[in-house]
């Protein structure tokens, strides 16, 4: 791998850390939040239900 090819990729993941998306409003969107925890939360409860059947 060339010096070139090295420098291109370290430049791509460094632009990829650091993206913003354009549309991003500064406000919190509490309806995706809720959208995001909702399932998040029954995975949690059915983990739990599996793990404490077990034992």
């Amino acid at each position: 791998m060339t010096r070139l090819e090295i420098a291109n990729l370290e430049h791509a993941a460094r632009t990829a850390v650091v993206w913003i998306p354009e549309g991003y409003d500064g406000r919190t969107h509490y309806g995706a939040v809720l959208a995001a925890i909702v399932p998040a939360a029954g995975i949690l409860a059915v983990a739990a239900t599996l793990l404490l059947s077990v034992l």
